[in-house]
């Protein structure tokens, strides 16, 4: 697609350069030139690119912003065999593993995808559903990552973690959303790659 713009673009600014030379040196001669095409034509290229790389700086930021929703902590409960607490500790959210139990005490951002073994609670879902009332959550009940415990101590038997959790997969298709063609973009290439050798 750039060699044709340089192509047109030159073959526009040159003519017109021969046009004027021409009708400076002979009387019959009509000059017409295209000087406006070539810059409009760059200036329009250039404004596309500007808005392209300003819609994919604004998607970047909202990678980054939900990349944010989840804590970097969680606390991690040690439990006896009737579910009574042995241990609490506080621990980096990465080295949470599947089967974990996780306590999430009421404001704090629940660090994983889990199941609900005890407690009931409101959990604000509205940074990933984008569902405004806080949804009602007991035992048996499924949380996701990123979300915020409003009112009630939960405890959460972790079951996805990583690459696999909800926030990973959004953020994933955001970004190959963001590098994907659109159909016409395609259709476009598809037509430039046998045009050109064409036109030369």
């Amino acid at each position: 697609m750039d060699v044709l713009i340089v192509l047109g673009t030159n073959a526009a600014y040159f003519y017109s350069l021969y046009s004027l030379v021409r009708a400076a040196t002979s009387e019959n001669f009509m000059p017409m030139d295209f000087f406006e095409t070539s810059s409009m034509l760059i200036t329009f290229i250039l404004l596309g690119k500007y808005l392209k790389a300003l819609a994919r700086g604004k998607t970047s930021e909202a990678i980054a912003k939900l990349m944010d929703l989840s804590p970097n902590t969680a606390v991690l409960l040690t439990t006896d065999g009737e579910g009574n607490e042995i241990d609490v500790q506080e621990i980096d959210s990465r080295l949470i593993q599947k089967n974990d139990i996780v306590k999430v005490m009421p404001g704090a951002k629940i660090a994983v995808d889990g199941l609900v073994v005890w407690g009931q609670s409101h959990v604000n879902e509205s940074m990933i559903t984008g569902e405004a009332q806080p949804v009602v959550k007991g035992k048996g009940d499924t949380v996701i990552g990123g979300t915020l415990n409003e009112n009630g101590v939960l405890h959460v038997q972790v079951t996805r973690i990583g690459s696999e959790s909800s926030l990973s997969q959004i953020v994933r298709l955001v970004e190959s959303a963001q590098m994907a063609k659109a159909p016409v973009q395609k259709l476009a290439d598809r037509i430039s790659k046998h045009f050109v050798p064409v036109y030369l």
